[in-house]
Parts: C-alpha cells; sequence; structure tokens
C-alpha cells in the first residue's frame, strides 16, 4: 500500500517541477521602459568614454617623436644639443635723479624685517616690558568719631600684672555685654564672636595701683554703647538665628526621609525574601534609622 503511495507522489513532484520550469522559461523577465532607456543610454556614454580615451592616447602619441640615443618619445623642440655656459647678468644699478627733479624727503626707517624662515623672531628678541607696578595699598578710613555721651568706661578687677589685669577686665566687658543686649530682646545663652567685642572697645587704659605690699594693675577699657553698635549686636544675633533655624529644618527633613526610605526598603526586602528575614531586616532599618539620627544630631549640635 505505501509503495503506490510514494509512487504516486514522486510522479506528483516531477510534473510540478516540469510545469514551473517550463513556465520560467517562457516566460523571460520584463522590463520597464524606463530601464530599458537608462541601460541604453549608459551603454551609449561607456562607448563614448572608451572613444574619447582611444582619441586621446593616439593624439598623445602622435605628438611625440622618437629620438636616437633616448629609449622613450620626446616633445618636438625640447631636445638640446649644444649649450654655452654664460654667467648671470649683473644688477642694474638705478639711473642718477636729474638735477631738476624734486628730491623725495627722506623716510623713517621701517621696522626690521623678519629672517627668512623665522617671522616674528625680533619681536621674541627685544627686551622684556618693564613690570607693572605694584598696587597702592588701600588707604586706611581714621575711625569714625564717637560722642562722648555714647561712650562708657569700664574697670575690671585689680590684678598683679598687666595681662591678667586686661584679662579681668575682659570678663567683666563680656558679662556687661550679656546684660546689655539682653535688655534689646537677645537671650543670655547667644555669645557674640571675640572680633565684635573688639570692635566695641575704644581705648584700654591700664593703671598702676600702689599698694604697701607691692604694685597692682587695673584696666579701664573704653567702650562704645551707641545705638548703632547694639544695632549691629542684633543684626548678627538675627543672621545665626535663622542660619540655626534652617539646618535644623533641613535636619529634620533629611531624617523624614531617612526614615521613609528604611520603611520602603524594609518592605521591598521583606517581599523578595518572602518573610524568611522579616526579624533581621526589622533590625537593620531600625539600626539605621538609629544611626542616622544620631549623625544628624551631632551635625545639628556642633555647629
Amino acid at each position: 500500500m505505501k509503495r503506490p503511495l510514494l509512487f504516486v507522489l514522486l510522479v506528483m513532484m516531477l510534473a510540478w517541477f516540469a510545469t514551473t520550469r517550463c513556465g520560467r522559461v517562457r516566460n523571460p523577465p520584463h522590463f520597464s521602459p524606463l530601464t530599458v532607456q537608462l541601460r541604453a543610454a549608459d551603454r551609449a556614454y561607456r562607448d563614448a568614454l572608451r572613444a574619447a580615451q582611444e582619441a586621446r592616447a593616439e593624439a598623445h602619441e602622435e605628438v611625440r617623436v622618437t629620438v636616437d640615443g633616448i629609449p622613450v618619445p620626446i616633445l618636438p623642440g625640447t631636445r638640446v644639443v649644444e649649450a654655452l655656459p654664460q654667467p648671470p647678468a649683473p644688477p642694474t644699478l638705478p639711473e642718477c635723479p636729474l638735477a631738476d627733479a624734486p628730491v623725495q624727503p627722506a623716510l623713517p626707517p621701517g621696522p626690521p624685517a623678519h629672517p627668512p624662515g623665522f617671522p616674528g623672531l625680533l619681536e621674541r628678541l627685544q627686551a622684556p616690558p618693564p613690570p607693572p607696578l605694584a598696587p597702592a595699598p588701600p588707604r586706611q578710613q581714621p575711625p569714625i568719631p564717637v560722642s562722648p555721651k555714647l561712650t562708657r568706661l569700664l574697670t575690671g578687677l585689680i590684678s598683679a600684672t598687666e595681662e591678667r589685669a586686661k584679662e579681668e577686665a575682659r570678663k567683666q566687658l563680656e558679662k556687661e555685654v550679656t546684660d546689655w543686649l539682653e535688655l534689646s530682646g537677645v537671650p543670655r545663652s547667644w555669645k557674640p564672636s571675640t572680633r565684635q567685642i573688639d570692635a566695641m572697645i575704644i581705648e584700654t587704659i591700664v593703671e598702676p595701683v600702689v599698694k604697701d605690699y607691692g604694685t597692682l594693675y587695673v584696666a579701664k577699657l573704653r567702650l562704645d554703647v551707641s545705638p548703632e553698635q547694639r544695632a549691629i549686636f542684633t543684626e548678627s544675633y538675627k543672621r545665626q538665628l535663622v542660619h540655626r533655624r534652617m539646618v535644623l529644618l533641613g535636619g529634620t527633613l533629611g531624617f523624614v526621609l531617612i526614615c521613609l526610605g528604611a520603611i520602603s526598603g524594609y518592605i521591598r526586602a521583606d517581599e523578595v525574601t518572602k518573610g524568611y528575614y522579616t526579624n533581621r531586616l526589622r533590625l537593620l532599618a531600625a539600626g539605621g534609622v538609629g544611626a542616622a539620627g544620631v549623625v544628624i544630631y551631632q551635625m545639628l549640635t556642633s555647629r
């Protein structure tokens, strides 16, 4: 049963192959009119180019002539049989100007010409320009005089040496400044900088005090207690207060973002691990949040 079927299939395949082969032979490829025109134009262009090259080669061969003693053809008239050595002609000098010709004024000497092959060499060899003068130091403005009514004389404690007397007067000044600024709403916890306190001192006077047991010293400070000086301290306090609040707000927002990130990371990790490491992930998240809180607190308190 299988052999007849195989024979029938083989006959059908042979018939199909013969049919398609005949169809391919009978139906030649069809080209559009535009393709036929382009092929004809290309063939004509190639023929014309070949003919032009052949004509150029023939004309080139006709122009050149063959000469005995030279292996290649040369152009007619280019071969020299006899030659005589002659020196070069000397340069001719210009004729002298006539007597009645106007005399041209002498021109000022121009810049020297550059050496051949080295442009700009003479400019480099010239003397360097003188160094610029040092800028004058800024003039120091004299201190603005303060009215005697806006000054105050502060007396420190009696000390054994002049340095110790100045230190005692300085401590007394810091205490007086704290009490003085408290009247303007500045808390006693705020301490002005050393530069601001030094700017408040107008004059320092150290007086000796003679005692039976020796010579002691007392320092007196003349201070500027004008409203302008108080405004400087108040403005500095407000500026530091704003900076402190901005830093505190930034630290708080940073801590909140760290907490949210820790919670999000914990939930994502717990889903990935399918709850096998829940306790460990909780401990890790809590430890990360606590460490971040400690770091932010240290940064805030160190300022």
